[in-house]
């Protein structure tokens, strides 16, 4: 009887040795951590057997799981409350904005500008004449543009002309060069001869 008493203790300690080598798995799901410590827990008759660590570590994950969750519903529910304040103040809003809409229909056939009431009639007529000076000032941007354009186009000419006077100067320096270049050395072949 000792013996077998004695090879149950030892076969605990050594499966308790083996789950205590093994991780506990902190941050997965608390379901997933319940299947762990159900699974990886020493079974003996009726009773199941857990490591005081792992039942802490659960513990507090399921607090801070609880604790989070709570925090959330907290956080809803204050969002909740603003939706509805927003909710009356755009309502509010609508029915002033329906009394005014309500208003400018009846006032349509008058116009106020500039804190002035006027007819119609006088208000396009002020936009018209906007419109022409708009006209106008645009047709002279336009001529001024163009003159712009050909006097830059005149300067342009111009500068490719002096580029290509230019180019023609430096090919004669360098044929000028060259040359002397050349009569130098024969010249420096002669002295070397004579």
């Amino acid at each position: 009887m000792r013996r077998i008493l004695f090879a149950v203790l030892v076969l605990l300690i050594a499966n308790g040795t083996i789950n205590a080598q093994k991780p506990y798995i902190s941050d997965a799901s608390i379901e997933e951590q319940l299947e762990f410590v159900e699974n990886e827990a020493s079974s003996w008759q009726q009773y199941v057997m857990i490591f005081d660590t792992w039942f802490s570590r659960l513990k507090t994950n399921i607090n801070d799981t609880i604790e989070d969750k709570n925090s959330t519903i907290s956080r809803l529910e204050s969002t909740i409350v603003s939706k509805d304040s927003t909710i009356t103040a755009l309502n509010n809003q609508l029915e002033k904005t329906n009394r005014e809409l309500q208003q400018t229909i009846s006032e349509k056939d008058a116009f106020t500008f500039l804190g002035m009431n006027m007819p119609k009639s006088l208000f396009i007529s002020i936009v018209i004449f906007i419109f022409f000076v708009l006209l106008a000032v645009t047709g002279m941007a336009v001529f001024m543009l163009q003159r712009s354009n050909m006097s830059s186009r005149k300067v342009k000419k111009e500068l490719e002309k002096m580029k290509n006077e230019f180019e023609d100067h430096r090919q004669r320096s360098r044929q000028k060069y060259e040359a002397l270049v050349v009569q130098h050395h024969k010249e420096i072949q002669k002295l070397k001869e004579g």
